[in-house]
């Protein structure tokens, strides 16, 4: 019996040890209480920026397939050598043409164990740099039913330059529109709140059987910017000449008198 009045005590201190502190006091000095607590408000930012492409990698892969595996590497090899001449023929340079190794894989009939064909693949990467050399590579996926099209890699050599211009265009639109709201409402918005904003680029590859789609799109994955609060930075682009970089940009702010 004591034991058990013993550990009802103990509940009933360690209950009133966690329970939320009490406000007490006349209506003014409740008032004058809340009003030094201190406020907050967010403001958000975006930044929009629009370049030139440098270049454009796209991958287009050759099947052929054939009784014999000889057979198959053969169609394959001729049919590399269309796709390099008709390249050619486009203005596109061969350096920039680079073709993978082959690969085979054997087709095996239902009730036997030898192979009833051999079905050969080989990639082929072409560096484009202008919208020409981008159209004259895309054009060889409707040329022949054996190339098709894989993906697309973009790319930027001054990109994390890019993505510092248009964060701090982020950041100015933040700034505009605190000076509105400190002007608007009679405040002083002081930034009081900073977290390392994350960003990155990702090309996801969209491909498919003769189809093949020009647009292209990343979102940030992972490098640190040099600035704070929440920021997000993406890229798109819906042809080769031109990318979209966008950021956005929110800080938190305590809200004071002026």
């Amino acid at each position: 019996m004591r034991k058990f009045i013993l550990l009802a005590a103990c509940s009933l201190i360690v209950s009133q040890l966690r329970a939320d502190p009490e406000l007490k006091g006349t209506p003014n000095e409740l008032t004058q209480f809340l009003t030094r607590v201190p406020k907050a408000a967010q403001v958000t930012g975006e930044g929009e920026l629009k370049v030139q492409a440098d270049r454009a990698i796209i991958t287009l892969k050759i099947t052929t397939e054939s009784k014999s595996l000889q057979g198959a590497l053969r169609l394959n090899q001729e049919m590399r050598s269309k796709l390099i001449n008709y390249l050619k023929g486009q203005d596109v340079p061969v350096d920039r043409v680079q073709a993978s190794r082959f690969s085979s894989t054997p087709k095996y009939g239902m009730f036997s164990d030898n192979a009833k064909s051999y079905r050969v693949e080989n990639f082929i990467k072409i560096t484009a740099q202008g919208e020409k050399e981008f159209q004259a590579a895309s054009g060889a996926v409707d040329s022949w039913p054996e190339v098709q099209y894989q993906g697309i890699e973009v790319e930027q050599d001054n990109k994390e330059e890019l993505k510092r211009q248009v964060i701090a265009k982020a950041c100015d639109n933040a700034n505009e529109r605190r000076k509105i709201y400190e002007e608007k409402f009679g405040v002083r918005l002081v930034p009081k709140w900073f977290s390392p904003g994350l960003t990155g680029l990702k090309s996801p590859q969209q491909a498919s059987d003769k189809q093949y789609d020009r647009s292209y799109s990343s979102s940030p994955t992972g490098a640190s910017l040099p600035v704070g609060g929440l920021v997000e930075v993406q890229e798109t682009g819906s042809s080769f000449g031109e990318l979209t970089f966008t950021a956005q940009v929110t800080v938190e702010y305590s809200v004071e008198a002026k």
